[in-house]
């Protein structure tokens, strides 16, 4: 006999609906280290959008080291980091201080919203699905 279940999507977040463009409150719920496809070390924090009174969870995958790792300079500022930011900033300093990713959770900021348009890959086939609209988090402010 196959189980019955009681499901309750009820609460579910809607994920195919992007985020209108704008600036909006924010909070880091957890942050994440990885590679980038390019090897690169990565941080990848999880935030709470706050989207008029709904609230909206995306992830961003930002570079901590190299020419493309203006993004995370501007998270830690967002987040009152200023210092540790002049630091790894700073060519002189020739260690740089280690980086704890759960110091980023918790710490609420703003968040710059920009449309964006989510192509996705070739089908086995050949075909090409259609692309949709979606979101993308540009930049990041202190609150």
């Amino acid at each position: 006999m196959s189980p019955v279940l009681t499901p309750d999507t009820s609460e579910a977040e809607d994920f195919s609906t992007p985020i209108a463009p704008g600036t909006y409150k924010a909070r880091i719920e957890s942050c994440d280290a990885g590679k980038s496809g390019k090897g690169n070390d990565k941080i990848m924090p999880t935030m709470k959008v706050k989207e008029g009174d709904k609230t909206r969870t995306r992830t961003t995958h930002l570079v901590i080291s190299g020419a493309g790792s203006s993004g995370f300079d501007e998270i830690l500022r967002a987040c009152h980091f200023d210092k540790l930011a002049d630091q790894y900033k700073d060519k002189n300093l020739k260690t740089k201080p280690p980086f704890d990713t759960n110091s980023l959770v918790g710490q609420e900021l703003l968040v710059v919203v920009e449309a964006d348009l989510y192509t996705p890959a070739k089908l086995p086939d050949g075909t090409q699905p259609p692309s949709r609209p979606t979101d993308k988090i540009t930049h990041y402010l202190k609150a």
